[in-house]
Protein backbone atom coordinates (compact mmCIF):
# COMPACT_ATOMS: atom_id res chain seq x y z
CA UNK A 1 0.00 0.00 0.00
CA UNK A 2 1.72 3.55 -1.20
CA UNK A 3 2.08 6.14 1.18
CA UNK A 4 -0.71 8.14 0.18
CA UNK A 5 -3.46 5.47 0.99
CA UNK A 6 -2.04 4.86 3.81
CA UNK A 7 -2.47 8.84 5.26
CA UNK A 8 -5.99 8.98 3.42
CA UNK A 9 -6.72 6.19 5.60
CA UNK A 10 -5.46 7.42 9.01
CA UNK A 11 -6.90 10.82 8.05
CA UNK A 12 -10.36 9.13 7.36
CA UNK A 13 -10.04 7.52 10.79
CA UNK A 14 -9.14 10.01 12.99
CA UNK A 15 -12.39 12.34 11.21
CA UNK A 16 -14.51 8.87 11.95
CA UNK A 17 -13.08 8.99 15.56
CA UNK A 18 -13.78 12.68 15.70
CA UNK A 19 -17.32 11.99 15.34
CA UNK A 20 -17.62 9.86 18.41
CA UNK A 21 -17.25 11.57 21.65
CA UNK A 22 -16.61 8.21 23.85
CA UNK A 23 -14.53 5.38 23.73
CA UNK A 24 -15.29 2.97 20.55
CA UNK A 25 -15.12 -1.19 20.80
CA UNK A 26 -12.95 -2.87 18.47
CA UNK A 27 -13.10 -6.56 19.45
CA UNK A 28 -10.92 -8.24 16.80
CA UNK A 29 -9.08 -7.20 14.31
CA UNK A 30 -11.64 -8.28 11.86
CA UNK A 31 -14.47 -6.69 13.80
CA UNK A 32 -12.94 -3.11 12.94
CA UNK A 33 -14.35 -2.64 9.73
CA UNK A 34 -17.89 -3.42 11.32
CA UNK A 35 -17.63 -1.93 14.79
CA UNK A 36 -16.40 1.72 12.41
CA UNK A 37 -19.68 1.65 10.15
CA UNK A 38 -21.48 2.58 13.22
CA UNK A 39 -19.93 5.30 13.62
CA UNK A 40 -22.33 8.61 11.75
CA UNK A 41 -19.50 9.08 9.36
CA UNK A 42 -20.46 9.86 5.75
CA UNK A 43 -18.13 8.99 3.44
CA UNK A 44 -16.62 5.82 5.25
CA UNK A 45 -17.91 3.51 3.23
CA UNK A 46 -16.32 5.63 0.15
CA UNK A 47 -12.77 5.99 2.48
CA UNK A 48 -12.77 2.41 3.72
CA UNK A 49 -13.62 0.20 1.09
CA UNK A 50 -10.39 0.89 -0.04
CA UNK A 51 -8.95 -1.02 2.67
CA UNK A 52 -8.37 -4.52 4.54
CA UNK A 53 -9.87 -4.88 7.89
CA UNK A 54 -5.87 -5.81 9.70
CA UNK A 55 -4.75 -2.15 7.56
CA UNK A 56 -7.28 -0.08 9.49
CA UNK A 57 -6.38 -2.13 12.69
CA UNK A 58 -2.58 -1.32 11.30
CA UNK A 59 -3.51 2.49 11.18
CA UNK A 60 -5.32 2.30 14.80
CA UNK A 61 -1.86 1.34 15.94
CA UNK A 62 0.11 4.03 14.04
CA UNK A 63 -2.32 7.16 15.11
CA UNK A 64 -1.74 5.31 19.32
CA UNK A 65 1.77 5.63 18.36
CA UNK A 66 1.93 9.11 17.43
CA UNK A 67 -0.93 9.89 20.28
CA UNK A 68 -3.88 10.83 18.19
CA UNK A 69 -5.95 7.86 19.98
CA UNK A 70 -5.40 6.16 22.95
CA UNK A 71 -6.35 2.36 23.74
CA UNK A 72 -7.99 0.39 26.46
CA UNK A 73 -8.11 -3.01 27.15
CA UNK A 74 -11.69 -4.04 28.42
CA UNK A 75 -13.16 -7.72 28.49
CA UNK A 76 -15.14 -7.09 25.71
CA UNK A 77 -12.03 -6.21 23.70
CA UNK A 78 -10.15 -3.18 23.21
CA UNK A 79 -11.96 0.41 23.16
CA UNK A 80 -10.26 3.24 20.97
CA UNK A 81 -11.22 7.43 21.56
CA UNK A 82 -9.20 10.09 19.82
CA UNK A 83 -6.86 12.19 22.15
CA UNK A 84 -6.71 15.94 22.09
CA UNK A 85 -4.04 16.23 19.76
CA UNK A 86 -5.76 13.98 17.42
CA UNK A 87 -8.92 16.55 17.12
CA UNK A 88 -5.85 19.06 16.53
CA UNK A 89 -4.75 17.19 14.06
CA UNK A 90 -8.65 16.35 12.53
CA UNK A 91 -8.89 20.79 12.62
CA UNK A 92 -5.48 21.04 10.66
CA UNK A 93 -6.76 18.39 7.97
CA UNK A 94 -10.00 20.71 7.90
CA UNK A 95 -7.94 23.43 6.83
CA UNK A 96 -7.28 21.91 3.56
CA UNK A 97 -11.19 21.69 2.95
CA UNK A 98 -12.06 25.23 3.84
CA UNK A 99 -13.66 27.55 1.45
CA UNK A 100 -15.34 31.21 2.13
CA UNK A 101 -18.75 31.48 1.14
CA UNK A 102 -19.11 33.14 -1.77
CA UNK A 103 -21.57 36.18 -2.09
CA UNK A 104 -23.83 36.84 -4.73
CA UNK A 105 -23.15 40.94 -4.15
CA UNK A 106 -20.27 42.36 -3.08
CA UNK A 107 -20.89 45.22 -0.11
CA UNK A 108 -18.54 47.85 -0.77
CA UNK A 109 -16.02 46.68 1.85
CA UNK A 110 -12.83 45.51 2.17
CA UNK A 111 -11.78 42.90 4.76
CA UNK A 112 -7.96 43.47 5.75
CA UNK A 113 -6.12 40.94 6.99
CA UNK A 114 -2.95 41.90 9.20
CA UNK A 115 -0.33 39.74 10.46
CA UNK A 116 2.77 40.02 12.55
CA UNK A 117 4.45 36.60 13.14
CA UNK A 118 7.34 36.15 14.52
CA UNK A 119 10.73 34.37 12.80
CA UNK A 120 10.95 31.87 15.00
CA UNK A 121 7.73 30.43 14.35
CA UNK A 122 8.71 31.41 10.32
CA UNK A 123 6.23 27.83 8.87
CA UNK A 124 3.32 28.90 10.75
CA UNK A 125 3.94 32.31 9.14
CA UNK A 126 4.48 30.77 6.11
CA UNK A 127 1.45 28.33 6.30
CA UNK A 128 -1.09 30.79 7.23
CA UNK A 129 0.01 32.96 4.03
CA UNK A 130 -0.38 29.39 1.85
CA UNK A 131 -4.25 29.36 3.46
CA UNK A 132 -4.53 33.17 2.73
CA UNK A 133 -3.22 32.79 -1.21
CA UNK A 134 -5.30 29.18 -1.34
CA UNK A 135 -8.73 31.03 -0.62
CA UNK A 136 -8.23 33.79 -2.92
CA UNK A 137 -7.43 36.29 -0.64
CA UNK A 138 -4.96 38.91 -2.51
CA UNK A 139 -1.39 40.33 -0.93
CA UNK A 140 -1.48 44.13 -0.61
CA UNK A 141 1.96 43.83 1.02
CA UNK A 142 3.92 41.24 2.54
CA UNK A 143 1.61 41.06 5.84
CA UNK A 144 -1.33 42.49 4.52
CA UNK A 145 -4.33 40.63 2.81
CA UNK A 146 -7.24 41.90 1.21
CA UNK A 147 -10.68 40.31 -0.02
CA UNK A 148 -13.70 41.75 -0.53
CA UNK A 149 -16.64 39.28 0.87
CA UNK A 150 -17.39 38.93 4.88
CA UNK A 151 -14.32 36.07 5.77
CA UNK A 152 -14.25 36.97 9.75
CA UNK A 153 -15.23 33.30 10.87
CA UNK A 154 -12.42 31.40 8.38
CA UNK A 155 -9.76 34.06 9.31
CA UNK A 156 -10.45 33.17 13.24
CA UNK A 157 -10.32 29.28 12.26
CA UNK A 158 -6.93 29.53 10.49
CA UNK A 159 -5.19 31.42 13.06
CA UNK A 160 -6.57 29.71 15.89
CA UNK A 161 -5.49 25.80 14.24
CA UNK A 162 -2.08 27.02 12.60
CA UNK A 163 -1.58 29.05 16.44
CA UNK A 164 -1.31 32.58 16.07
CA UNK A 165 -4.37 34.17 17.50
CA UNK A 166 -2.56 37.34 18.99
CA UNK A 167 -0.44 37.58 15.57
CA UNK A 168 -3.29 38.20 12.96
CA UNK A 169 -6.20 41.18 13.28
CA UNK A 170 -8.90 41.49 10.97
CA UNK A 171 -10.19 45.00 9.61
CA UNK A 172 -13.55 45.99 7.28
CA UNK A 173 -12.62 49.00 5.49
CA UNK A 174 -15.08 50.97 3.64
CA UNK A 175 -12.41 52.42 0.87
CA UNK A 176 -9.28 51.84 -0.29
CA UNK A 177 -7.14 54.82 -1.53
CA UNK A 178 -6.49 52.93 -5.63
CA UNK A 179 -8.56 50.19 -5.61
CA UNK A 180 -9.22 50.36 -8.88
CA UNK A 181 -6.67 47.32 -9.50
CA UNK A 182 -8.11 45.37 -6.94
CA UNK A 183 -12.16 45.44 -8.34
CA UNK A 184 -10.19 44.46 -11.54
CA UNK A 185 -8.79 41.31 -9.75
CA UNK A 186 -12.19 40.33 -8.36
CA UNK A 187 -14.00 41.05 -10.82
CA UNK A 188 -16.43 43.59 -9.04
CA UNK A 189 -18.47 46.25 -10.42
Amino acid sequence: MNAKKVRAGIKALLSALNTNFDWMLIPSRSGTVRRMHTIHYTSFEAEFSKFYPSSVYGGMNTLRRSGLVEFRETPQGTEVRITDAGRTQVLKYQLSNLQIEPQKKWDKKWRLIFFDVEEMNRSKRNRFRELLLGLGLKPLQRSVFVYPYPCYNEMKFIREVIGVPHGVKLVTAEEIENDEELRVIFKLD
